[in-house]
């Protein structure tokens, strides 16, 4: 399935969406936010899928949002702000693993996207601004999901300046996960990682990043923290798919994960 301004491709257990408007930057119009986030529920609720990419077609990984008026905006949601919050929201909590393959620049609503992914691999041409303030504007509905991994100083310091950040200082930061020389070395790094969490339970991985949420979201209580952990070990330790990986590593197999895809009837976690 494709759409004019998002695409979706799968390969095995692999579903890439492609922001699709090279000529405009990908900027992110009203109905491709739409789109965007149509497709990657169907992403998520695919059982077969247990990894998700998300990049750019061109030189721009996606240049945020467009602010032009467009004509075809009136049959885009009627609550613009709220569809574009649940993209970001929708990425960043989806159960799945998700990789930014960061092909060029990312400005604004871009920065975003990769914020909302939990591995950002970038090209080392490729740079980050959020310019907003140039326009006399907020980088308000981005600021959920980067101002919590960024911290406050970096933060206001992007934002209030609009500088641009290369794929080197993000990586030196600690926002880049890994940076490409090439697109031959982007697609092989991506690669890398897929072939690294295809090698995972599907439901685990769900589970760690609802762990780590859940961890960091309490603000390390001295209580509640130990509390917590200590019931998703009990949770997990008893689960189908932790019996099948202890069986495979005592058999010296690899686990066989194709009947623990995550589909809509077992997205929720135990956790």
């Amino acid at each position: 399935m494709s759409g004019k301004e998002v695409l979706y491709s799968q390969e095995g257990v692999v579903a890439t969406i492609t922001l699709n408007r090279p000529k405009r930057g990908n900027a992110l119009s009203g109905p491709m936010v739409n789109q965007f986030v149509d497709i990657l529920n169907k992403a998520i609720d695919d059982p077969t899928v247990r990894i998700i990419v998300v990049t750019g077609n061109g030189k721009y990984f996606c240049t945020g949002m467009d602010l032009t008026p467009q004509d075809d905006d009136t049959t885009s949601a009627t609550d613009p702000v709220a569809v574009t919050q649940s993209m970001f929201s929708t990425l960043s909590r989806s159960p799945k693993p998700t990789i930014a393959r960061v092909n060029g620049p990312a400005l604004g609503g871009g920065v975003g996207i990769v914020f909302s992914c939990n591995f950002r691999i970038v090209q080392s041409s490729a740079y980050f601004s959020m310019p907003e303030v140039h326009r006399g504007l907020i980088p308000a509905l981005i600021s959920e999901v980067i101002v919590p991994q960024l911290g406050a100083f970096r933060s206001k310091q992007y934002m209030l300046s609009g500088e641009r950040v290369s794929a080197q200082e993000g990586y030196r930061v600690g926002f880049v996960t890994s940076v490409a020389e090439d697109e031959a070395s982007l697609d092989k790094k991506v690669q890398d990682y897929i072939d690294l969490l295809a090698q995972s339970g599907p439901g685990a991985m769900r589970d760690v990043k609802l762990l780590v949420d859940n961890v960091d979201g309490r603000g390390g209580d001295a209580k509640v923290v130990p509390a917590y952990v200590r019931e998703a070990f009990g949770k997990m330790i008893t689960s189908e798919e932790a019996a099948h990986g202890i069986g495979a590593f005592a058999s010296r197999e690899k686990p066989n994960w194709n009947d623990f895809g995550l589909g809509a009837d077992k997205l929720k976690s135990k956790l």
